[in-house]
């Protein structure tokens, strides 16, 4: 696995609903996907905030929102990826890495 920055673990309690917000850039062709997650925490939601002004080709954040559903810990891991026709996975990168805790 490539390696990407260290960010600070995110430290959570049973119950506890959580964001990770990665900055990005749809209209590249890229995508950031959600590859990894421990047991401990569940997908909730995702959605695309585009900068303002919105403009072609600007960027904007992709923002990720999991519950903490057991005490445990672990990696939750996004990729930015690009998908061909037919559906394919295309130079998969990782864009950020972050450890959470749930107590």
């Amino acid at each position: 696995m490539q390696e990407v920055d260290l960010l600070p673990p995110i430290n959570t309690k049973v119950g506890e609903i959580f964001d990770i917000s990665i900055p990005s850039n749809p209209s590249t062709g890229y995508s950031c996907l959600l590859s990894e997650m421990p047991s401990c925490v569940y997908f909730v939601d995702s959605e695309y905030i585009p900068d303002e002004p919105i403009v072609p080709g600007s960027g904007g954040t992709s923002k990720f929102k999991f519950v903490a559903v057991e005490k445990g810990s672990g990696k939750i891991i996004f990729h930015s990826v690009k998908f061909s026709d037919p559906l394919e996975i295309l130079e998969p990168t990782v864009m950020q890495q972050r450890f959470v805790i749930v107590e």
